[in-house]
This record gives structure tokens, C-alpha cells and sequence, in this order.
């Protein structure tokens, strides 16, 4: 009796966790069926119908042959927004490129600037890392107009260098950062001198390939973050060839009807990957977390 006691907080936190992951897996469980329902058709009886997303509770149906809202499931969704819109290929394409050379910048940009505020001393350093830090209670959308005018003043409006450029580097990287190579070993590196290595060749050689948990983390949220932006390519892009997938989503809906096949199936395409890439260096979240909390 006291051991049943003893354990009912464990118990109701069990409850809790699988009621809220519950709550956060039907919408995207949702999707998923939407993603694998077509528009429209064939009946049984070789009529054409059309398919109402919206019935409540839905018609799901797994044997003989899986089928949902009276409509057998298909993958062929998944191949038409190909056809649907042709330029989704290149939207693809944009959103691989600003991910990636985003997370490039950042990685390279954040991890020299952690070490220098964790190692060098340069004037008025403390001072300088606390203005960053004071800089990250802004809100993002207080800057977005001094940031395009400028853009403007250059001519970058609508080019990839204008959509790569502000975001090459982030605070939070920054601070990230600092925070894990405060707790890198010294011996480490006062080794590394003895030996006659100097500073970069010792941050190189020695301090970079130790850095391994910080800089994948740091990867990841940058890219996951760059994946799925929307404000700042909606502002600074125009044409719709450099649109990323984000922004080409909206193109599966017109004046009078929205695909939500095709764009649940869209969406879909473009989640999967980070639920992938997040799941197999989720140790590194764990990792990195526990080396910005040690030491502040």
C-alpha cells in the first residue's frame, strides 16, 4: 500500500506525458491521412467521386485494403505536387541551399566568436558579450525594418545574399557557444602550446574536433530553424522561383479551393527530413544542454 502511495506521482506524470502526446500526435497523424487520401475516386461501381476531408469521425478503414474518408489510401499525392507545381523542385532546391549555408555560417561565424569571449582578452569584453545577451530580449520583428531598409540601400532585395547575410549568425549560437568551451579542459590546450602550436592552430586542431556535441547541436537548431522559416524569406524574396518551400505551400491553394491533399502531402515531404535528422542527434541536444548549464 505505501509503495502504491509512494509511486502515484509517477503514475499521474505518466498520465500527463501521454495525454499531451497524444494531443501533439493527432494533428500530425491527421496530416498524414490527408496526405494519403486523393481528391478524387473510382467507386465500385466505375463512378467518379470526390472526397470531403472534413467528415466527422472519419471512415478509416484498414482491411481488406486501407481506405479513409470512403476513398482507398494512395502515395500518389506525394508524386502529383511535382506536377501540380512544377517550380516545387526549385523551391526545394532554395530551401536545401538557405539551410544549409546557413547552418555553414553560423557553425564557423559562432564557434570562433564563442571562443574568443570564453579564452582571449580584448578590451571592453565583458561589455560586449552582455550587450549581445541584451540584444537577445528584442524581439526579432523590432529589427526587421532597419534590416530590409539596409538591404534596400545595397541593392540585395530578392537575391540569395540578402536572404543569407543577416542571418549568418545568431546571439543564441554565440552564447551557446561560449558557454560549452568555458568548460573545455584547459590542459588541453596549454598542452597543444607547449608543443608549439599557436592559437589557431591549437582552435583548429585541438579545440574543433572536441567540440563535436556543441557544433551539432548548434547545427541542428540552425537548420532546423532555417528549414522552416517563413517571415524573413516572405519579406526579402519577390519572384517566385527563389521562394523556399515554406513560402510555396501557399501556392497550393487558389481563390476558390484549397489541395489540401496535395498540400498536406507537401508539408509532410518537408517535415519527415527533420524528424529523421532530429532524431538521430538528439543526444547531442542533451549533450550541449548540460554544458550551457553547468557554467554561466
Amino acid at each position: 500500500m505505501n509503495a502504491v502511495r509512494s509511486n502515484w506521482p509517477v503514475v499521474v506524470s505518466y498520465v500527463i506525458l501521454i495525454i499531451y502526446a497524444i494531443a501533439t500526435l493527432f494533428p500530425f497523424s491527421w496530416a498524414i491521412l490527408i496526405s494519403l487520401t486523393p481528391i478524387t475516386y473510382i467507386d465500385d461501381a466505375g463512378n467518379e467521386r470526390g472526397v470531403n476531408i472534413f467528415d466527422w469521425p472519419p471512415k478509416l478503414r484498414l482491411l481488406p485494403r486501407p481506405s479513409a474518408f470512403g476513398a482507398p489510401l494512395t502515395l500518389r499525392n506525394y508524386r502529383l505536387i511535382f506536377e501540380v507545381v512544377p517550380l516545387y523542385r526549385r523551391w526545394l532546391l532554395n530551401t536545401v541551399i538557405y539551410a544549409g549555408v546557413l547552418t555553414l555560417g553560423n557553425v564557423i561565424l559562432n564557434s570562433l566568436g564563442g571562443y574568443a569571449f570564453a579564452r582571449l582578452n580584448f578590451p571592453l569584453k565583458n561589455f560586449w558579450f552582455t550587450l549581445f545577451l541584451a540584444l537577445m530580449m528584442v524581439p526579432g520583428q523590432v529589427t526587421l525594418i532597419p534590416q530590409y531598409n539596409m538591404l534596400v540601400r545595397f541593392g540585395l532585395i530578392n537575391t540569395y545574399t540578402g536572404l543569407f547575410l543577416p542571418k549568418l549568425t545568431s546571439i543564441f549560437g554565440l552564447f551557446m557557444m561560449r558557454q560549452f568551451f568555458l568548460n573545455f579542459p584547459k590542459e588541453l590546450e596549454e598542452a597543444a602550446r607547449i608543443d608549439g602550436s599557436g592559437i589557431i592552430r591549437t582552435y583548429f586542431r585541438i579545440v574543433l574536433p572536441n567540440a563535436l556535441p556543441a557544433i551539432s547541436a548548434l547545427s541542428i537548431y540552425t537548420f532546423l530553424g532555417a528549414w522552416n522559416d517563413f517571415q524573413w524569406p516572405l519579406i526579402i524574396m519577390s519572384s517566385k522561383e527563389n521562394y523556399t518551400l515554406t513560402l510555396g505551400l501557399n501556392f497550393f491553394r487558389s481563390s476558390y479551393y484549397t489541395y489540401w491533399q496535395y498540400m498536406m502531402a507537401a508539408s509532410i515531404f518537408m517535415t519527415v527530413p527533420m524528424i529523421i535528422i532530429f532524431l538521430s542527434f538528439q543526444k547531442y541536444f542533451v549533450e550541449s544542454g548540460k554544458a550551457v548549464a553547468i557554467k554561466g
